[in-house]
């Protein structure tokens, strides 16, 4: 053992190893604690740790009980294991570097952990569960007090000082086990790095299974010491023996366990099933960004090596300095360098370079020498076809969980992992607290490159940066973010005396020689394969490659057009000839969609579908569903040559490429392309999104038409006997349907946000328990439109009802119904009881009850704006009656026999007998139909 000792600060004793434990566990703090700490730690009695510890609490209690709560826990420890030191004292001079050192170990721990409040109540949660199976040592203090009476210590009492030994030596370990968790591992000679050095096992095993071992171990402790001190007067050989007995315990707790490899593979499957439940945890049932782009990085392969090579950039990369990683002063004061902002307007191609610099990242690590651990990437695109991904919250939920991925072999990370399962306040979800100082330790862990692309379209950039400062100020991480220039930087990132905050802005002249060759290679291509003719004159190409003024997205999008199936070989010349007339996205998009103004009439209709639902949908659609719902306004069946059998697939080419379609689902190739179609230039087009309340008329007309026409029009599920309820239904502690708020689609509606409508999670049917089987198949397997159809066409009509500055009710348009398309489908819906049926037994099924009060009056109103002789005015008048009448009958189930249809939602198909009246009309199973 003397020969691991280093010269340390902390001094001790020269005496022998009477006691070994004890001291490989004060050689073991020292070699464990980071320089940093070490030069400030102290020797600390448990005395002024409880002081510190209640003086939190108090402080606490007033402002964070959060945090007062694991501070009693950790007191609680303190007070238990205090006198632990005082029973040592009996049989041998205890010396005071033992207490010191263990009390400033935990003072250190608190120190490190009380900031990070997620972790902080489950390591305190771990040293009150140890409380609870340590000894009582005071009243062993006591009782053995009283028996000496002064007695003094011969030699046996020694080997009782050795035994008392072990469970200093494990609660020391564990200390430590916990500290390293927050820590890098700083593998150097000339310094202290975070090693266990009186480790016996070598099969390393997680926190959890560790600290169950503890809890054994410490067990145990606590029966022999009770034995050891119940009488004074006690059989020697029975004292041996269960001494003996105890060893045996401790080693058969520290000696490997033989794995075989089945049973390592066990081992492995259940760290990967806890890393598994954290990210369930994290991801808070948010669908999160999978989709490699590895395709287009392989297309563009090479063309950002201007951007690898700018000094800026590389500067950035290689500001790493190891020795560092854990110093929290040096990290404080340099952070600013490592931030670096990339700036560039829309179209210029930012994503195509960031996908360009996690590949140099990759590449970086990959050639590291195997001794380094290399560094991480973890990236993030901010896009508004996933809403979620706009949140802040959610760029730092994604990056957590791809660290967490990246590091799920990592002993330090598992260690994290095996904490955050223990079974504390653990939330059902994890905050965006949470997510933050879960990201803290993985940063503080692992050396790490975080990349955000498109932060313009973050809805709080400046909350996003404000969070990402204060992890950059506590880790070594590097971040590198691509944006528009417009994005506002707090002050924070300004640094005196320097350039901070690094902007590195970019512009076409950046990028012109690379696009210029790149379009030059691609035209060439298109002309040799004979998309221009056989009279192609090539001279233009390298004219036409120059007008792309580096611009990726012009450049990107004018080769989509060309090979649009759409235009003839002329007409593509044609496009290249007057290639300067295109100059910039809106000339482009202008002329892009003049030419799909030209499409056949489904063809058009489905394009402005898609661009609809991709725009203005209450929550983002599943592929499956967005199929369904394009489905809705035209027959595939009539279109065989058009369409395929898989309807998305075609959508990039009727689109000329403004679609994109990927395992992530459809979106938008640019944001810009929603944005064009908002401004007022893509008026007169039929996808036009100028006017928002028709883009929900028609949204509302789809689900509508869906609703009326597409669904069975018969039970959903199988009918359930009515069951009378335990509570009636008109008792104000009745369910949450009883209150006048209740409506979900009026909580939902009256929203001003698109984003903070919630996405309706689907919930287990109440169903008979003697019918009840794991392989009853959902109800809705086969109708994905579904859900969002019930569910969200009340909001999508309310917001087209809602009246505007620059949208009156009623617009001149020539053809009937085109002003306002979901009337015809809200009458054929109201006209069908089998329809309004299933819609009213799916909504309750999907736990919001159906109620149409917010569409009574704006459609009344619309009925006096029209006249009633027009055919729209006629066929309103029809709808608000029908509409009154459904409403009424929507109330009386609200008031008589919601409780009953939430808990058997097929109850609405025999209702009408218990009415008495035949509005609901009466489902037979016998023969299948109504009667």
């Amino acid at each position: 053992m003397s020969s691991q000792r280093q010269a340390v600060d902390i001094e001790m004793s020269e005496a022998g190893s009477d006691y070994p434990l004890f001291d490989e566990s004060i050689v073991a703090i020292q070699h464990n604690i980071l320089d940093e700490h070490l030069h400030v730690f102290r020797h600390v009695d448990a005395s002024s740790l409880l002081d510190e510890l209640r003086n939190s609490i108090v402080r606490d209690s007033t402002r964070d009980r959060r945090i007062a709560a694991p501070s009693r826990k950790l007191a609680l420890f303190v007070q238990t294991f205090a006198p632990y030191f005082d029973v040592l004292g009996i049989c041998t001079k205890v010396r005071p570097e033992w207490p010191g050192c263990f009390w400033g170990l935990v003072h250190l721990l608190y120190q490190v952990i009380n900031s990070n409040v997620l972790f902080y109540e489950k390591v305190a949660d771990m040293f009150e569960a140890m409380a609870s199976i340590l000894p009582p040592y005071q009243q062993i203090y006591t009782i053995c007090k009283q028996r000496l009476h002064g007695a003094q210590i011969d030699a046996e009492d020694e080997r009782l000082a050795m035994l008392m030994s072990y469970a200093f030596s494990d609660l020391v370990k564990l200390c430590l086990d916990i500290y390293r968790i927050f820590f890098r591992s700083v593998e150097s000679s000339g310094s202290r790095h975070l090693t266990n050095i009186f480790t016996t096992s070598t099969q390393w095993r997680p926190l959890d299974s560790r600290f169950a071992q503890l809890e054994v171990k410490l067990t145990h402790h606590r029966r022999w010491l009770e034995r050891e001190t119940e009488s004074h007067i006690q059989d020697f050989a029975v004292v041996e023996h269960r001494r003996q007995k105890y060893l045996r315990s401790i080693h058969r707790q520290d000696g490997d366990v033989h794995a075989t490899g089945e049973l390592l593979e066990r081992r492995m499957a259940k760290r990967l099933r806890r890393v598994e439940l954290v990210c369930d945890w994290i991801s808070n049932g948010v669908q999160n960004q999978r989709t490699d782009p590895s395709a287009r990085r392989t297309e563009h392969r090479g063309s950002c090596n201007w951007f690898l090579d700018l000094e800026k950039y590389r500067k950035w990369k290689n500001r790493y300095i190891k020795s560092l990683a854990n110093n929290t002063n040096a990290l404080q004061d340099n952070w600013h360098d490592r931030v670096l902002f990339v700036q560039a307007e829309a179209g210029f191609g930012k994503t195509v370079v960031a996908d360009a610099v996690v590949d140099d990242l990759g590449a970086e690590a990959e050639d590291l020498e195997s001794s380094n651990a290399p560094p991480s990437t973890a990236c993030f695109h901010v896009k508004v076809t996933h809403p979620s991904s706009v949140h802040p919250g959610q760029i730092f939920r994604e990056i957590t969980l791809q660290l967490l991925y990246n590091h799920r072999h990592s002993h330090a990370t598992l260690d994290a992992v095996c904490l955050l399962l223990r079974k504390t306040s653990f939330q059902q979800t994890a905050t965006a607290k949470d997510i933050l100082d879960l990201l803290l330790v993985l940063l503080r862990q692992h050396p790490t490159f975080v990349i955000v692309d498109g932060l313009e379209r973050c809805i709080d950039e400046r909350g996003f940066l404000s969070s990402l400062a204060q992890l950059c100020q506590k880790t070594d991480v590097r971040v590198i973010i691509f944006s528009r220039p417009a994005i506002g930087i707090p002050l924070e990132y300004q640094k005196w005396a320097s350039d901070a905050p690094h902007i590195v802005p970019l512009n076409s002249q950046h990028t012109a020689k690379s696009k210029e060759l790149y379009m030059s290679q691609q035209l060439a291509q298109m002309a040799d394969q004979g998309y221009f003719g056989i009279d192609m004159d090539r001279e233009i190409l390298p004219h036409v490659a120059r007008q792309s003024n580096g611009t990726f997205l012009w450049a990107t999008l004018l080769l989509n057009y060309v090979q649009s199936p759409a235009l003839s070989p002329d007409e593509r010349q044609s496009i290249l000839l007057d290639a300067h007339l295109l100059e910039g996205l809106e000339a482009l998009y202008s002329s892009i969609f003049e030419t799909l103004r030209n499409q056949p009439a489904h063809e058009k209709l489905l394009v402005a579908d898609v661009i609809r639902w991709l725009t203005f949908p209450v929550h983002r659609l599943c592929t499956s569903a967005l199929r369904m719902a394009l489905s809705v306004s035209i027959d595939i069946s009539e279109y065989h040559d058009t369409f395929p059998t898989e309807l998305l697939e075609i959508l990039p080419r009727i689109t000329c490429g403004l679609i994109e379609v990927s395992d992530g689902g459809v979106s938008f190739v640019h944001p810009s392309v929603r944005e064009y179609l908002q401004a007022p230039a893509s008026k007169g087009s039929e996808s036009s999104l100028c006017d928002e309340s028709s883009v929900h008329a028609h949204l509302a007309a789809r689900c509508l038409s869906y609703l009326a026409h597409d669904i069975p029009q018969r039970p959903l599920g199988g009918l359930s006997p009515y069951i009378q309820p335990m509570m009636p239904t008109n008792s104000a502690a009745s369910y949450r349907t009883t209150k006048s708020g209740d409506s979900g689609y009026k909580s939902i509606s009256s929203s001003d946000s698109e984003h903070a409508l919630p996405q309706p999670a689907m919930q287990s049917e109440h169903t008979n328990a003697s019918t009840a089987s794991i392989r009853t198949v959902p109800f809705d397997t086969n109708l994905p439109f579904l859900r969002y159809a019930s569910l969200c066409w009340p909001i999508h009509l309310s917001r087209a009802l809602a009246p505007t500055n620059t949208h009156p009710y009623v617009i001149p348009c020539p053809g009937p119904f085109e002003a306002l398309p979901y009337i015809p489908t809200l009458s054929a819906f109201l006209s069908s009881r089998l329809s309004v049926t299933a819609w009213v037994e799916a909504s309750f099924r999907y736990s919001l009850p159906p109620t149409l009060t917010r569409l009574v009056g704006p459609l009344a109103d619309l009925r006096g704006e029209l006249s009633p002789a027009t055919i729209e005015g006629a066929e309103l008048r029809l709808v608000v009656s029908e509409l009154n009448v459904l409403g009424e009958k929507l109330m009386e189930l609200k008031r008589g026999y919601a409780t009953s249809l939430r808990e058997n939602p097929s109850l609405i198909w025999q209702i009408g007998d218990a009415v008495g009246e035949g509005y609901w009309p009466v489902w037979d199973a016998s023969v299948g139909m109504p009667r």
